[in-house]
């Protein structure tokens, strides 16, 4: 029997999520179309006010990492209470799935489009050039620096933990914080990036789960369709999310990873195979040769719309993302955990990018599906393109089931690794194992609030609440490369 209250809640950081839930809803929904427009302006002067500490800060932090592990201090090996220890492949699965999402397979498809877009009217630059960044822009936005920053709060946290094992798994709780003002300030921010980066993967994930059905089933994506579709995908992950991490996620993430795997292999074959290879080996020689461009350029289009946005999401998804590691990386050292998540991750979205990428470029210059002149003109969705591109295939058809299986479950992933790191930040120790009441009251939480905010075309308001949350990080995060400094000190030392 379900228990309905724990002792060992944390009640004010229940509190804080579940207020913080319904104001950021009712902000929203009370007038979407305002509130997104002041939101994005907000996000306009923000991304010009902190472009140059987003750019060259997160390049930093990437040197910061890497230098750190290989120091001495990489061998630190953390030891976390009641943690379980997973094998190199189970880690390495829950780590992907919990990073990205369904949301890759998304933007691996389309993204280059938003760069070609902007690049098109460029005299300076030549079409083979403009194509070549459209490919390059999308591995350097999910690749080295994006994994850094999720990095840095597993390491902040997990050498915390290891000295202090029974520290609250919240920024205020890691960073020892004691003025109540300050720690409940820190909490707002902890969990409203949580709540608003599971807002935005939802609102971009359901309508293209949605899409794909209603092209396998040949029928108008109408609003039942739409709760066919969150009914199903939330009642998997709140169910593996009941289960816990050792028999659900780690299962869900192991039995994803075959599938991405599976899928990407048979879209490059069935594909233009030589293609793929040949613009695949050309984008990552033109990314190594531009990486460090790429990564301090300050002032276009690009950087501002986009490369900040990104480093924007993924700081704010940090939190989340980093809090769901530390609890799954027992008896790892800070070496492995760091290469482990710069280079799996960054390995797993390449993958993902070059050949789903490659496949849509290549349609476009063959003449089959004119992707930049679709979106610019705003012909059909993103989802319809994305859905197009895989019909596109032999047994296009069959894929589409194949893609739609694995969006799923991707999802699921993801969220039952957000209601997981919820529950694990609503108790008042680490050590002890956020309760299944709970995680199934947060992964209800992380299902209906964001859903709601979707069919009110309110989930611009919340991808820029996110982005929002995410400045004040970038000095958080200052606290936790302080915080890594000392601890790897005190650890060596003893």
């Amino acid at each position: 029997m379900l228990k309905i209250v724990d002792p060992n809640w944390n009640k004010s950081v229940i509190s804080i999520t579940i207020l913080l839930s319904i104001l950021l809803s009712v902000f929203v929904l009370v007038d979407p179309e305002f509130s997104s427009q002041i939101l994005s302006q907000t996000y306009g002067i923000l991304s010009v006010m902190f472009e140059d500490l987003y750019m060259y800060g997160s390049f930093l932090l990437l040197i910061f990492l890497i230098t750190l592990a290989l120091s001495k201090y990489g061998t630190i090996k953390l030891k976390l209470q009641n943690k379980p220890t997973y094998s190199m492949v189970s880690w390495s699965s829950m780590l992907f799935a919990a990073g990205i999402g369904a949301t890759l397979l998304y933007w691996s498809t389309i993204e280059w489009i938003e760069y070609y877009n902007i690049l098109k009217n460029d005299d300076k630059l030549t079409s083979e050039q403009i194509l070549l960044y459209s490919r390059s822009y999308p591995i350097f936005h999910w690749g080295f620096t994006a994994w850094a920053i999720y990095c840095l709060p597993v390491v902040a946290f997990g050498l915390a933990l290891t000295l202090k094992p029974d520290s609250n798994l919240t920024f205020s709780g890691i960073l020892g914080i004691q003025n109540n003002i300050v720690r409940f300030i820190l909490d707002v921010l902890f969990i409203g990036a949580i709540i608003c980066g599971a807002g935005v993967g939802l609102g971009l994930s359901f309508p293209l789960i949605s899409s794909v059905l209603s092209k396998i089933l040949m029928i108008e994506r109408t609003f039942s369709l739409d709760i066919f579709t969150i009914l199903v995908c939330s009642s998997i992950f709140a169910t593996s999310a009941y289960i816990g991490v050792q028999n659900g996620i780690k299962r869900l993430s192991n039995l994803n990873i075959v599938l991405v795997i599976i899928f990407l292999i048979i879209v490059l074959l069935l594909g233009p195979t030589s293609y793929i290879f040949k613009n695949s080996i050309e984008t990552l020689s033109f990314l190594a040769s531009n990486y460090l461009q790429m990564s301090l350029a300050t002032g276009t289009e690009i950087s501002l719309d986009w490369s900040v946005f990104y480093w924007a999401w993924w700081y704010a998804l940090a939190p989340m993302v980093g809090t769901f590691l530390v609890n799954i990386s027992n008896n790892k050292t800070l070496r492995e955990i760091i290469f482990g998540s710069i280079l799996i991750g960054t390995l797993g979205c390449i993958l993902s990018m070059t050949i789903l990428g490659n496949l849509s470029i290549n349609l476009f210059e063959t003449g089959a599906i004119n992707a930049p002149n679709i979106l610019a003109n705003n012909i059909y969705s993103r989802e319809e393109l994305v859905v197009n591109s895989i019909l596109s295939l032999d047994y296009g058809n069959i894929l589409l089931i194949f893609f739609a299986f694995i969006i799923i479950i991707f999802l699921c992933t993801t969220y039952d690794s957000a209601s997981y790191v919820l529950a694990s930040a609503s108790m008042k120790s680490s050590t002890i194992t956020g309760s299944k009441s709970l995680r199934l009251i947060f992964a209800f939480l992380l299902v209906v609030q964001p859903t709601l905010l979707m069919y009110l075309n309110g989930v611009d308001s919340f991808k820029w609440i996110m982005v929002i949350f995410s400045v004040p990080l970038l000095f958080i995060n200052c606290l936790l490369i302080y915080s890594i400094l000392k601890n790897v000190y005190r650890i060596k030392k003893s």
